[in-house]
């Protein structure tokens, strides 16, 4: 098991060294790099489809244990908060849909859940080294935070900070 971790891990790093001097990797106050992938229904989504609303970026996958405990949550914030503007991409580096429409399905999860099956906006875009990984997108595409680690997003803390960030986006006739 510790042999198949490594190698993970300097797939990821390899990769991830790769990228990086090719592509500006995403960064807090910087804009969102834009992509497009497919959802569950087979319909092209892309990122800069959403301007103009607050994004949930949720990167993803069913054989993660913390992705799956996680995404109700996410789902009740993203039902309280759509009529807002906010918007939920999950984004699921499984290699197959089945396990990923099973799950949405059996936990009632009503956002967006695109596929990357070959995992190129999971490495090449957003670099991501570890599962789940959430940037929060402000209504301008700027990168406002970005989130390591499974979070009760349904919780007061990420409810505030949501709501102030609709707000404030508002406020600013954005």
């Amino acid at each position: 098991m510790r042999k198949i971790i490594s190698l993970i891990i300097m797939l990821w790093l390899t990769l991830f060294v790769r990228n990086a001097v090719s592509l500006e990797l995403p960064q807090i106050g910087k804009p969102a790099p834009n992509f497009a992938l497919t959802d569950l229904n087979g319909k092209k989504v892309s990122l800069s489809e959403y301007k103009g609303k607050v994004v949930i970026l949720n990167f993803w996958a069913t054989f993660c244990g913390p992705c799956k405990e996680e995404m109700p949550s996410l789902n009740n914030l993203f039902i309280q908060f759509k009529k807002d503007g906010l918007i939920v991409l999950a984004v699921s580096t499984d290699d197959s849909e089945k396990p990923v429409q099973s799950f949405i399905k059996v936990k009632g999860i009503t956002f967006t859940v695109l596929i990357d099956k070959d995992q190129q906006v999971f490495f090449d875009r957003y670099a991501v080294l570890g599962l789940p990984t959430t940037y929060i997108i402000d209504r301008d595409g700027i990168i406002r935070e970005k989130i390591l680690g499974d979070r009760p997003w349904d919780g007061p803390d990420m409810k505030a900070k949501i709501g102030a960030l609709l707000s404030k986006s508002r406020k600013d006739g954005k």
